[in-house]
């Protein structure tokens, strides 16, 4: 017996509507991976509500659930950031890209917090945020 689509008209979501998730998503990605404020109260929490709240998960929220090992050009191409908002951002992504944590421990949130090489890309991101907030 064939599966039956249970879904109805108004149960779909239309592409504009999947893009605006994604750009809210991406946005907030960006903002948690750019305070360093909000890393170590949540980071750093003994009593996490969520596994969420570390390194690593914020890293894989930004480059594997939202970027999907796409390229900001890819991005800009299809329309799912503009140039000028890929321009605000390129220089803190391709920094946290190559990021490496201290001793290569990503579960050790409070070295990384603490490491002069983060705290400068988390700097930078600052910098593209404020940027972005203003296209």
């Amino acid at each position: 017996m064939a599966a039956e689509d249970s879904s109805s008209p108004s149960d779909s979501v239309s592409d504009e509507e999947l893009l605006a998730l994604w750009r809210v998503r991406w946005k907030y990605s960006i903002e948690e991976l750019t305070s360093l404020d909000h890393q170590r109260k949540t980071w750093l929490d003994a009593e996490k509500p969520s596994v969420h709240y570390t390194f690593v998960e914020f890293m894989c929220c930004y480059f594997d659930d939202l970027l999907c090992g796409m390229s900001y050009n890819q991005f800009v191409e299809n329309g799912y950031v503009s140039k000028q908002e890929k321009d605000a951002v390129i220089e803190w992504h391709t920094a946290l890209d190559s990021y490496n944590s201290p001793g290569n421990d990503d579960y050790d949130d409070a070295a990384i917090l603490n490491d002069p090489e983060w705290i400068r890309i988390a700097a930078l991101g600052a910098v593209a945020w404020e940027k972005l907030q203003l296209l």
